[in-house]
């Protein structure tokens, strides 16, 4: 992180909680809203493991992906530092956590103090009481449940004190267990989430080292890679054209769908015809390898836009051509990975609002695990990660749920990784009720798979 000159000091408290529940931190003023988030969790004692947001004025910041059809105006938490949107002392504004128990918190600026070189920053410095339990349904829930494990004769006293997994000490606060684990404040998220630098970097360092070491024909491929010449093809049409969002979800007409998959390296199918009949295309929704590329240039903030509104390229758009090609492969490999919430590929009711928590991070230790350059069973790899992950699909028939849950995984982890050249696919046709379809058998991890993976 960029050396600071000054430290916030603010106090966090949950808001409603009586008696209070409040941490007192000291944070370096460049520290994105996406740190900050990731500080409070540690300090309160949260697990990370629902949606967040800041309200700071009349905006609204947090991660973009999550306001799915812009109705927020959610300004991206990543590439907002604490120092431009909280500028002076006294000011207050608001950090949410988990939308459905609705945790709101304030958070008031007391002081902005100068930075002492032997004090390691962030740091909490006070607080008081402990963190209520995750999904303990808010406020009133918790209050119902203090109640209940303080009474043996209340009816869900056992019940709570099973789910908690023990004693419950609401005016236990730990800070010296706080501060232990401040200093690992960015490695906090347990799906490896990346905290950017001033420069919006994304592990730059790393990639610049990792390209340093590819050969020749490693450059090749990546010049010749589908996915990186889409990309491509996609900034430059919004630069030479004027192109605004429809009102309600901020898609692309239909007239900038059908000239921007033209220029794709494989044009998908955009009407299809069965029988005597034509289906013509009704959004950009039914075209996947258009909304593939259209998000990762949303969430890695390579273009700007939606509900109603002009989708441009940002400054960060413009400077990616310019890029050497196996760094644009890499940065948009890492938003993927980081940033977008896999159940846009697979995106039936079944999965909720998306995989379980630390999925990404048990995909990750699942796919090293493949032995590089050599076929291996797809199902064995579905069934692991299954096992790993806790993916989960809630209907009775568990032999209808894991053939469920294996199209999933193919859908949301081998074929994006397919597409960024991560992973090679081996597939058979299989006939039923007289129907004959694809299906995936084997996957090979490529060696430039593997370093792709290890740079994250």
């Amino acid at each position: 992180m960029p050396s600071t000159k000054s430290i916030y000091q603010l106090k966090v408290t949950l808001k409603g909680s009586k008696p209070p529940i409040w941490r007192r931190l000291l944070v370096p003023e460049n520290i994105s809203l996406y740190e900050l988030h990731a500080i409070i969790q540690i300090a309160m004692g949260w697990t990370n493991s629902h949606l967040h947001m800041f309200r700071i004025g009349e905006e609204i910041y947090g991660d973009p992906a999550d306001d799915e059809y812009g109705d927020f105006g959610t300004k991206d938490e990543t590439r907002s530092r604490l120092k431009k949107i909280a500028n002076a002392e006294k000011i207050t504004f608001r950090y949410e956590y988990d939308f459905g128990d609705s945790w709101d918190h304030t958070i008031l600026v007391e002081k902005i103090i100068p930075a002492e070189k032997s004090t390691q920053y962030p740091v909490c410095i006070a607080g008081k009481r402990a963190c209520p339990p995750e999904d303990v349904g808010g406020l009133w829930g918790y209050e119902n449940f203090l109640q209940a494990i303080a009474n043996p004769d209340h009816e869900e006293h056992d019940e709570y004190i099973e789910w908690v997994g023990g004693d419950f000490d609401p005016e236990a606060f730990d800070l010296d267990e706080v501060n232990e684990v401040l200093p690992d404040y960015k490695h906090f998220d347990e799906f490896g989430d990346m905290y950017l630098d001033e420069d919006n970097d994304v592990g730059m360092d790393k990639i610049i080292a990792w390209v340093e070491k590819l050969t020749k024909e490693q450059f090749d491929h990546f010049d010749s890679l589908a996915l990186r010449r889409d990309m491509i093809a996609f900034l430059t049409y919004l630069a030479e054209n004027r192109v605004t969002g429809t009102q309600s979800t901020g898609n692309l007409p239909l007239k900038a769908v059908r000239e921007i998959c033209a220029k794709f390296v494989n044009p998908p199918t955009l009407d299809h015809v069965v029988g005597d009949k034509t289906f013509k295309l009704r959004s950009e929704d039914d075209v996947w390898p258009l909304i593939f590329i259209h998000t990762l240039a949303n969430v890695s903030g390579l273009v700007s836009g939606g509900p109603a509104r002009r989708w441009q390229v940002t400054q960060e758009g413009q400077l990616f051509p310019q890029t050497p090609t196996p760094v644009q492969v890499a940065f948009l490999f890492q938003y993927w990975w980081y940033r977008v919430n896999w159940a846009i590929c697979f995106s039936y009711s079944g999965l909720g609002g998306g995989p379980p928590a630390g999925f990404n991070h048990h995909t990750l230790a699942c796919l090293l695990d493949l032995p590089v350059g050599k076929a291996s069973s797809y199902e064995a790899f579905a069934d692991h990660l299954i096992a790993k992950s806790g993916l989960y699909w809630p209907i009775p028939d568990q032999v209808s749920a894991r053939n469920i849950l294996g199209s999933a995984i193919a859908s949301m982890v081998i074929e994006p990784l397919s597409t960024f050249s991560v992973m090679e696919t081996g597939y058979t046709k299989k006939t039923k009720y007289g129907y004959t379809s694809k299906e995936l058998d084997t996957i090979c991890l490529t060696q430039l798979g593997k370093d792709m993976l290890e740079l994250l």
